[in-house]
């Protein structure tokens, strides 16, 4: 979380594929990825957090070609992507982060794709911190 003033600020998450080599989707691929290849990096927010904006992500898109699959398909380049996310509280209580993501490489294949992954938070007057529970 950072620049929170009057509940309102920005979070932000680092998606970092846990192998070289491996790529992650744009945050803008349907849910579904195309002709059901891939799965969007994603972040939502619920409880008493709403988003303020819409979902960015630092790095830029480039279009691989995946065998059988007739349309390009938008990934980051290999590595670490950057998102964020403007947010507001309407007050004092529990948040949730939802994460989702898949990893591939055009040479070694696909990891499990990761979906609604939740990150606790808990919002008081001083902003959103991390549930210890």
């Amino acid at each position: 979380m950072s620049d929170w003033h009057a509940s309102k600020g920005t979070v932000t998450a680092v998606f970092t594929p846990e192998r070289k080599g491996f790529h992650l989707y744009s945050i803008d691929l349907p849910a579904t990825g195309i002709e059901d290849v891939g799965r969007p990096t994603a972040m939502s927010v619920s409880g008493v957090l709403r988003a303020e904006g819409k979902l960015t992500a630092a790095q830029d898109v480039r279009s691989i070609s995946v065998p059988g699959v007739d349309a390009p398909v938008p990934v980051y380049p290999d590595g670490p992507v950057t998102t964020t996310l403007p947010v507001r509280a309407d007050g004092d209580g529990n948040a949730t982060l939802l994460l989702g993501y898949a990893t591939c490489s055009t040479q070694d294949g696909c990891t499990i794709p990761v979906s609604d992954r939740p990150v606790r938070l808990r919002v008081t007057g001083d902003g959103p911190a991390f549930d210890a529970h």
